[in-house]
């Protein structure tokens, strides 16, 4: 193995944020792409993703994949379903790899079991992989703080119409952030929009007499969170067994 370079597994590697997850490690030196896991019976699986040092990792179906995660340091990176982050636990669990998961909509009996086996495997969990919905959610949670509860809070979201989650993963991350602030945020002040392909975009906005200020994050490609997990990756590959949040890889509040 290559000190230098994350063994990366990637789980739902077929689906549309899997694929992106599967292009970029491949043309990336930091990364090796020794994995790409699809369902069972999935007309992808046997075909190869040649990567930068020109070697091949098989689309393989999860009862197949056992032998790819001999690498030391790996890590699986879950964009599949519910069902599939239980199926990506244990595989993890049984090769010792980490895990992150960016799946959204986690019920949660499945968020209960992943914490649960943090103790046996490194292990992130994150309803939005962004370097910059992280820096968005510290930056809620500090406003809110600041302005107090004079000022009436907000969530508006956007996402395509394809998205199954309503509202997103993301706005509840962001909710929680302003709440953990002191804000006061009704549940049906979180209105979930979609339509079209928009990739996902966020506004926060605090009211007060006179004033509001709003903190908004606008995706513009679906590559920004493949981007973000590969580098969640990178950083929890030689970390003990625990529960991580993309907070911890950008060390916000540390």
């Amino acid at each position: 193995m290559d000190g230098s370079s994350t063994p990366i597994i990637v789980f739902g590697a077929s689906g549309r944020m899997g694929s992106r997850v599967c292009a970029l490690a491949s043309e990336d030196r930091a990364y090796r792409l020794i994995g790409a896991i699809v369902r069972a019976r999935s007309a992808r699986e046997g075909q190869t993703v040649r990567d930068a040092r020109d070697g091949a990792a098989v689309f393989t179906n999860p009862l197949k994949s056992r032998g790819l995660l001999a690498a030391r340091g790996a890590v699986i990176i879950d964009f599949s379903s519910d069902s599939g982050a239980g199926e990506s636990l244990a595989l993890a669990l049984d090769t010792g790899a980490a895990l992150v998961i960016g799946t959204t909509a986690l019920s949660s009996a499945t968020i209960d079991r992943l914490r649960a086996e943090s103790d046996k495997i490194a292990l992130l969990i994150t309803p939005n992989t962004s370097i910059g919905v992280a820096a968005a959610s510290d930056a809620v949670r500090s406003l809110a703080r600041t302005l107090g509860n004079g000022y009436d809070c907000s969530i508006v979201e956007s996402h395509h119409n394809q998205k199954k989650d309503s509202p997103s993963g993301t706005a509840l991350r962001l909710a929680s952030a302003a709440r953990e602030g002191g804000a006061r945020l009704p549940d049906d002040q979180i209105v979930a929009i979609r339509g079209g392909d928009v990739v996902g975009e966020h506004t926060v906005r605090f009211a007060g007499a006179g004033e509001y200020i709003e903190i908004t994050h606008r995706a513009t490609s679906r590559d920004l969170f493949a981007r973000g997990a590969l580098r969640a990756a990178a950083w929890i590959s030689d970390r003990q067994p625990g529960w991580y949040t993309m907070h911890d890889v950008l060390r916000i509040g540390a």
